[in-house]
């Protein structure tokens, strides 16, 4: 939506659920409008004309079953009718110390919205709340959520699918501390209930009495693609399972880029997955101070008797360029003083050109990896 006599965008069902007006700026601008479809429906876009000098244009459009943001509500998430505490919608800082998250997963801001369900030190060993989402086509495959679960009398988070009829399965569950970030989490549908329409049921377990054990959730979506393998991804459409550690640990930002590098004489020209001006992620070295580290954590892996071997792609060009790091930690903290067990470093200028890098993991209990720049 460009120019000076830009008119009007606006989404229907049966009534407006989305409009926007005027001049927007020159750029690709996404929305997302969060409806509860209870019979078929067709979706009207209208655009009302402005005047001479304002486009209006669209593109990308998608329907997505089960995405939640929490930014315009609850999108019909219910509480348990018998629960005997309750998930808050909230912004910002919890009202507790040392637990819970700063700002949301999806904008990672204060302003931003997210679940979260409180802790006190009336709570009881085993109280339960949980949250149900709406009933889900059954072609549904894989859900994934954001969580955060930080302190040191934190219970624990389920996640269960339960069919129509009733039937329930545990489909993820997340135990104690898990340090002061936003954790991914997925898990595949089981076909034996598919032949009902599912709903997920988000369920916190609290630890018993105390005021550190504050959990949140946020960014939950159903997809109809089945789980990635943990662990991978190539960035051309999202992070994936990656995230910034942030929350005042590291002192910069990986940066989802394509192309060339918005620096000269330094960066790719182009991605490692299509060697086109696709995508990858990259830490821009005109950002910060010198000898600042910023860090890519993965999300939690399960330890496997066989080991593991991480592979990445990475590509160091430029006269100033600094060390690459890869730790292994399975050690929680929120200062951020102890990052893990280095296995992989590289130091400056290797070329023009993407280097593949290998790195064998074996571990005795869960672990995330951590890329530092």
């Amino acid at each position: 939506m460009f120019g000076a006599t830009v008119g009007s965008l606006k989404m229907f069902l049966q009534t407006s659920v989305w409009q926007k007006s005027g001049n927007q700026g020159d750029e690709w601008l996404q929305v997302q409008s969060h409806v509860n479809l209870q019979k078929v429906h067709q979706v009207v876009l209208e655009a009302a004309v402005g005047g001479e000098a304002g486009d209006i244009a669209i593109d990308d459009i998608s329907l997505s079953p089960g995405a939640c943001d929490f930014e315009d509500g609850s999108c019909n998430w219910e509480q348990q009718a018998a629960g005997d505490s309750e998930w808050i919608r909230h912004q910002g800082y919890t009202h507790n110390p040392y637990t819970g998250p700063e700002s949301d997963h999806t904008t990672s801001t204060p302003t931003g919205h997210y679940f979260y369900l409180p802790s006190s030190s009336t709570d009881r060993a085993g109280q339960k709340a949980a949250m149900f989402s709406p009933l889900y086509p059954a072609k549904g495959s894989c859900v994934q959520l954001w969580y955060h679960m930080y302190g040191k009398g934190m219970g624990t988070l389920n996640v269960y699918q339960q069919s129509e009829d009733g039937k329930e399965a545990l489909i993820f569950s997340q135990t104690g501390d898990q340090g002061l970030l936003w954790r991914f989490a997925q898990a595949s549908l089981l076909p034996r209930l598919h032949p009902y329409r599912s709903q997920i049921v988000v369920e916190g377990v609290k630890a018993g009495p105390t005021q550190e054990g504050d959990m949140a959730i946020d960014d939950v979506q159903l997809t109809d693609d089945q789980c990635p393998p943990r662990g991978f991804c190539d960035f051309e459409d999202t992070m994936c399972s990656w995230s910034n550690l942030g929350e005042g640990v590291d002192q910069g930002d990986w940066l989802r880029g394509s192309g060339g590098s918005p620096n000269p004489h330094t960066g790719p020209s182009v991605d490692h997955t299509t060697n086109s001006t696709q995508h990858y992620v990259y830490v821009d070295s005109f950002v910060g101070e010198w000898g600042v580290s910023s860090f890519l954590v993965s999300d939690v892996l399960q330890p496997s008797t066989r080991g593991h071997c991480l592979t990445f792609w990475y590509h160091m060009y430029g006269n100033h360029v600094g060390t690459l790091r890869v730790y292994i930690n399975n050690k929680m903290q929120a200062g951020g003083d102890e990052v893990g067990l280095l296995k992989w470093t590289e130091t400056g200028n290797k070329g023009e050109k993407w280097q593949m890098a290998n790195v064998s993991v074996t571990h005795d209990e869960a672990f995330w990896v951590l890329l530092s720049l």
